[in-house]
């Protein structure tokens, strides 16, 4: 089958561009050949890229767009339309009439006008479901663009997907059961939502590398730079473990708009434990994953699901992180690491010092954490759910 992967860019900038790109790589040996296009709006009028070329091969407006659109699925013969990261009503409509579509939910931006079911004022998580409120909690708790045309559209582009949407689209893909009961609240259509955890692709077991007897240990962190991801819990606890005299670096993949704020936290007298990678290349990454002693996973908003922590877990190395979210689809509680109560800063110091200290304790989690990720996590299982999704989709619609 020919899948046309669309997303709002083609640059790696987190789990989202990450999936995707593990989608058209991995899919040929799985039947399913996909491409990748990135549509970007600017100044009101659209451009797109091509994965993996960085070239802008088409810029115009909506009209010249949709000619454009029709005849690459008919050049490249494409089966099913994948829609990931992408708000526009507008161009999802179009694409309705064109082929199956089915549209992966890698976060709350169809479930929630500010996209993560976050306050950012009070760094809480929003339990509402969608609905009139959402106007006035952007004021209130700082949950969305508060500038009234940006809030008019959020708002109107998650109730365009809750209704209208909600009939167009084949199928959604969701990667925990956490996204698959919110997306149920604001009312989707349960026979259209399909669970389908994240992959990563299988690491052989003679890169692994053991770490337990390691001097100075690896505590790793990967994902943007946001306090929704909980960078500044990271570097408090690198700073107490430091303090307390324990032998660790603090590294830091990833970037940001908050980068600089989140290295002013840092003292200067520990300015060495702690590195700033910013984001890097897919090898270098799983060198970082090989190399760390465990990964620190301190999200405090409702992460859809983490794909940082499988990949550490294929890599053999257990995860320590807040209990948010679809976390606990692949965070086994004193398995595959520790889930702590989102913001419990001080138990999840504790949780990492008992694997700093405890060896037996850590290297059972390092094989636990591998087991679970070999059995749960490869790409053969993810691409085998999708590709009976894709064929349901394209059975089921006369196009």
């Amino acid at each position: 089958m020919n899948i046309l992967h669309i997303n709002d860019k083609i640059e790696n900038s987190g789990g989202v561009e990450t999936n995707i790109s593990q989608l058209v790589n991995l899919g040929k040996d799985y039947g399913l050949c996909g491409s990748w296009i990135g549509i970007y709006t600017i100044k009101g009028s659209l451009e797109i890229k091509i994965y993996p070329n960085d070239e802008i091969v088409f810029k115009g407006d909506h009209a010249s767009f949709f000619v454009f659109i029709k005849n690459y699925i008919v050049e490249k013969d494409i089966d099913i339309i994948h829609i990931h990261s992408l708000s526009s009503p507008k161009l999802l409509e179009h694409f309705f009439k064109l082929k199956p579509v089915v549209r992966s939910i890698h976060e709350p931006r169809i479930l929630c006008p500010g996209q993560g079911k976050f306050w950012r004022k009070s760094e809480e998580i929003c339990n509402k479901p969608f609905g009139l409120h959402c106007i006035l909690d952007a004021y209130k708790e700082g949950c969305c663009n508060r500038h009234p045309k940006r809030l008019l559209e959020a708002y109107s582009n998650v109730k365009w997907e809750t209704t209208k949407g909600n009939k167009g689209y084949s199928a959604l893909i969701a990667n925990s059961e956490y996204i698959i009961n919110e997306a149920i609240k604001v009312g989707f259509t349960n026979d259209k939502l399909y669970l389908n955890p994240h992959m990563t692709p299988l690491v052989e077991e003679r890169e692994l590398k053991d770490r337990s007897k390691e001097k100075c240990k690896s505590l790793l962190f990967v994902g943007r730079l946001s306090r929704t991801k909980g960078v500044h819990y990271f570097i408090n606890l690198g700073l107490e473990l430091l303090k307390k005299g324990h032998n660790i670096t603090l590294d830091i993949v990833g970037d940001g708009h908050d980068r600089s704020y989140f290295e002013s936290l840092i003292p200067e007298e520990y300015n060495e434990s702690f590195h700033f990678h910013g984001w890097q290349t897919r090898e270098n990454i799983n060198s970082f994953f090989k190399n760390c002693y465990l990964l620190v996973f301190p999200s405090i908003y409702p992460e859809a699901f983490g794909i940082s922590g499988i990949e550490a877990m294929m890599h053999g190395k257990p995860v320590v992180g807040f209990d948010v979210g679809g976390v606990n689809t692949w965070l086994k509680h004193n398995e595959t690491g520790y889930l702590v109560p989102v913001k419990e800063e001080r138990l999840l110091i504790k949780r990492i010092e008992i694997l700093l200290n405890d060896i037996e304790k850590y290297n059972s989690m390092c094989k636990k954490a591998r087991t679970v990720a070999l059995k749960e996590f490869q790409p053969k299982i993810h691409m085998g759910t999708l590709y009976e999704i894709y064929q349901n989709c394209f059975n089921k619609n006369g196009f």
